[in-house]
């Protein structure tokens, strides 16, 4: 989703643009792509070669490996790396860290752009900024885990929101069957590419720390975040210690969930937890991140 942002500011600006990889099981995130307006869609390297006098790759990935003959800087005018702890030291001009820490490098010399200020949104979400209902209402929840939930987070959070006696209403976007009999208040949603829509109306979004939670936070929700993998620790710390978001727990080394009960049962029943939440973030992310990561693209 974040290079895919960045891709839909550079066409609209008319620029050639096209995708080179292999998205599978996700039916909306291909459609996304199918839809963008790429010049060229190609499933494997082979199929697309190289311009080295006027190319410029932009590279996110965590799995292709570094010698790997696609992505060798003779091939290519300049290339640009999504970076984190994680990712592997690609040879590129210059780097991107879409994260909240304004001043990370990682382990290379190259310049890197860092900070809230280059944190890449699909144009869609300035279109879908939260407001507070007015209304006096039930409370609406949405359960989000990235675009498959490959973990069952969504299932686990709904054991424990079940537990809560309270009136509310819960949205859990899971295209997984959940393990057990949830009573009225839960709505199983399919995730898709209404999912802004459908969440703009809701209270409280409990997510993964991934690029999803910063969306959420950057349209003004109340947001809880779980940490289920490794490269998720960054967002789940630096978002906790700034407190703009409530950790509500962990996927541990045994695979399972460790998450806060009492945590999550607070950021239900507490309008004033959810009300300082939202106070905090007000204003930390934007939507210009794309722009301004294109507009250094193309200074290179």
């Amino acid at each position: 989703m974040r290079s895919s942002a960045i891709a839909e500011e550079l066409i609209i600006r008319g620029k050639k643009v096209v995708f080179v990889g292999q998205i599978s099981g996700l039916p909306w995130v291909e459609e996304r792509i199918a839809s963008l307006g790429f010049s060229l869609i190609h499933n494997i390297p082979s199929e697309f070669l190289s311009n080295p006098d006027s190319d410029v790759l932009i590279l996110d990935s965590y799995e292709i490996e570094v010698g790997n003959a696609f992505i060798a800087a003779e091939n290519w005018l300049h290339i640009v790396a999504i970076v984190d702890e994680l990712t592997p030291n690609y040879h590129c001009t210059l780097r991107i860290h879409p994260g909240l820490d304004l001043d990370w490098i990682g382990d290379s010399k190259v310049p890197v752009l860092a900070g809230p200020k280059y944190i890449p949104f699909r144009t869609s979400l300035a279109k879908n900024i939260h407001v507070a209902s007015q209304e006096k209402r039930e409370l609406r929840i949405a359960v989000v885990a990235g675009g498959s939930d490959p973990f069952g987070l969504v299932n686990e959070i709904a054991r424990i929101l079940a537990t809560i006696p309270e009136q509310f209403e819960v949205f859990l976007f899971t295209n997984s069957i959940l393990d057990q009999l949830l009573d009225a208040r839960f709505r199983v949603m399919e995730v898709g590419p209404r999912i802004d829509e459908l969440t703009n109306n809701v209270d409280l979004v409990l997510t993964t720390a991934s690029t999803s939670s910063l969306e959420f936070l950057a349209r003004g929700f109340c947001v809880g975040i779980a940490c289920a993998v490794d490269n998720q620790e960054q967002y789940y710390n630096s978002l906790g210690e700034l407190g703009v978001a409530a950790q509500i727990g962990l996927r541990n080394l045994g695979n399972k969930w460790e998450l806060d009960k009492k945590k999550i049962i607070s950021l239900v029943t507490s309008s004033e937890s959810r009300a300082s939440l939202i106070a905090k973030a007000e204003g930390l992310i934007d939507f210009k991140g794309a722009s301004r990561i294109v507009d250094a693209i193309t200074t290179l």
